[in-house]
């Protein structure tokens, strides 16, 4: 997105250079301490906007609505991805209480992605797992509550392919917004951050920096 703007990366603990650090198991903390991270660094006149993916997308919607409760700041745009909006209950059952060999198997079923030599390497995939048993509890135990809609665009991207969000839920994310909406579907899966980077750019870039946008400093 440079030089246009300043792009920075959340790294949830569990994560990167982040990996030994217990993960959360609940959404409230996370948002609470992440809306505290970002206000921290928003100076007054920054508009920013938030881009998040598959879990990332409810995280960043519940940490705009905290930022909103604590500053009355909204974002300029929302882009959520691979993710129905945080009313629509999962059209899959729980896994989060599966034995470890067992939730292997259902999230590289559901899912796919995960390269056959991660899921040969018994090591690798006892510390992973705690991290990703973490994110798929805390998805499970989440119970949103029911605020306003937020008053930034919400743009929403979805896989034509994702077995494991319907259309429908990616459609209702224009339940969670009172200013525009808009819905791109790719010819994806579930896990296209990578193979459609160029594209979900492209689209970043048209909504963000159209004539129409806001000036002013930007992240």
């Amino acid at each position: 997105m440079a030089p246009e703007a300043e792009t920075i990366i959340v790294e949830l603990p569990g994560r990167e250079s982040r990996f030994y650090e217990p993960p959360y198991q609940r959404m409230d903390p996370l948002v609470s301490d992440l809306a505290g991270a970002v206000i921290d660094c928003l100076s007054a006149d920054q508009t920013f906007a938030f881009f998040g993916n598959s879990m990332g997308s409810v995280v960043a919607f519940e940490t705009l609505h905290e930022i909103r409760r604590r500053t009355g700041r909204t974002a300029l745009h929302l882009f959520v991805s691979a993710s129905g909006a945080p009313h629509c209950r999962s059209i899959l059952p729980p896994i989060g209480h599966l034995e470890d060999d067992e939730l292997v198997r259902e999230v590289d079923a559901r899912y796919g992605g995960i390269p056959a030599a991660v899921l040969a390497d018994k090591e690798f995939l006892a510390l992973a797992l705690p991290t990703l048993r973490a994110d798929i509890c805390l998805l499970e135990a989440y119970q949103p509550e029911k605020p306003e809609p937020l008053e930034c665009p919400i743009t929403a991207f979805g896989g034509n392919f994702d077995a494991t969000i319907p259309p429908e839920q990616v459609e209702a994310w224009r339940e969670q917004t009172s200013s525009t909406f808009s819905s791109f579907f790719l010819e994806e899966g579930h896990l296209y951050l990578d193979s459609a980077r160029d594209l979900l750019l492209r689209h970043l870039r048209q909504s963000l920096f159209a004539p129409t946008s806001t000036g002013g400093n930007f992240q």
